[in-house]
């Protein structure tokens, strides 16, 4: 089986999933803790995650017919 490397946006989809789980995380331990500094830091941070998450789907849906002419060949 051949390898190959990660595309960019693959990266940023993983990087996002990492970013929102550590704000996911965040959230709850700041919000158990009481630590408001720690709960808008975690909020901040799923936001982050969530936009580039959105992003990464909004150029999907744009470039949809480049993808489709990659999995034909």
């Amino acid at each position: 089986m051949q390898e190959r490397k990660l595309t960019f946006k693959e990266k940023m989809g993983v990087l996002a999933a990492i970013v929102m789980f550590f704000g996911v995380g965040m959230i709850m331990g700041g919000n158990s803790a009481g630590n408001m500094k720690l709960l808008y830091s975690g909020a901040g941070l799923f936001m982050f995650g969530g936009i580039v998450a959105i992003w990464l789907l909004i150029e999907s849906k744009k470039n949809e017919k480049d993808d489709e002419e990659f999995f034909e060949g």
